[in-house]
């Protein structure tokens, strides 16, 4: 755990960061969770079903400042592939985006789920959506494989993209 400052004054003690994997499932997080989808996207992705089936059968990551969830990562296998995980969500609390959060949940999650014995991370991400493209691809090493058209049936394209993991 390190110390955090998300403002550059001299007077602010910061904030202990970590990254935590979720290996039981809390019901208790079904609200915080639902809150930062609200939050995040334009729609609402999870109802309380999905969120508490992503947390027993899937994994889910966290990152915290303090005690605060500021950031949420949803993954689980592929089932065609055992070896390959899918992201299938990852958002921020709105004040917390745009300093370097969402890239140090993401390397954590990168991390543990090495620690898994992964060895392919997919994910789908909307074409328009440049910034995180660009990110998944120079930070990460993630390429696209695959051009979805209308995939979540919502008139956009997704980019399919993997990260082969060494």
């Amino acid at each position: 755990m390190d110390r955090y400052h998300l403002t550059r004054s001299l007077n602010s003690d910061g904030y202990d960061l970590s990254i935590v994997e979720c290996d039981i499932h809390d019901p208790a997080l079904i609200p915080v969770l639902t809150e930062l989808d609200l939050h995040s996207y334009t729609e609402p992705t999870f109802s309380r079903y999905t969120l508490g089936g992503l947390m027993r059968f899937g994994r889910l990551f966290l990152i915290k400042a303090d005690t605060l969830v500021i950031g949420a990562c949803h993954t689980f296998r592929n089932f065609d592939d055992p070896e390959e995980v899918v992201i299938f969500n990852m958002a921020l609390r709105p004040g917390w985006r745009g300093h370097g959060l969402g890239t140090r949940l993401l390397s954590g999650v990168i991390e543990k789920l090495k620690e898994h014995g992964v060895k392919r991370i997919v994910l789908a991400v909307a074409s328009n959506n440049h910034r995180a493209i660009a990110v998944y691809r120079a930070k990460f090493g993630f390429v696209s494989v695959d051009l979805l058209g209308n995939e979540f049936n919502n008139g956009q394209e997704y980019h399919l993209m993997r990260l082969e993991l060494a």
